[in-house]
């Protein structure tokens, strides 16, 4: 009897079993915040470069000016999977009041290793800017 409760006082493993059960959840969370915010810092990069290249084409500037602007922007993604797309991809069908599109299309690699599995590899990631031209 004495044996048994020598047995239940003594708690040492008790914290390392339950910190090896917690643990591999504790890391799947970290690496989905982790690979979320490099998807959504990528989201916000486009956003804002097919707004500037939108506002930049309907003020009357080139094509490869409105190129050059949105890769500055995104300078921090890897400008080789960025894919810039504008229409009217002619210039002179964008006169006065006709709608100019800046369109991007970027794939984000995934960061961890493990969250490679559930999300697709690579994770496309667009955005859309229309304005009238000026």
């Amino acid at each position: 009897m004495r044996a048994l409760a020598g047995l239940r006082k003594d708690n040492k493993g008790q914290a390392l079993v339950e910190f090896a059960l917690v643990l591999p959840l504790l890391l799947l969370l970290l690496m989905a915040v982790i690979e979320f915010g490099n998807i959504f810092h990528s989201y916000l990069l486009l956003t804002t470069a097919s707004r500037e290249g939108a506002r930049m084409g309907v003020v009357g500037h080139t094509d490869a000016e409105i190129i050059q602007r949105v890769e500055e922007i995104c300078s921090t993604l890897d400008t080789s999977r960025l894919d810039i797309n504008i229409k009217p991809t002619d210039p002179q069908n964008r006169y006065r009041g006709v709608p100019l599109a800046v369109e991007l299309d970027y794939d984000v690699a995934p960061v961890t290793p493990l969250l490679s599995t559930f999300l697709p590899d690579p994770f496309s990631v667009s955005a859309r800017c229309v304005m009238r031209v000026e």
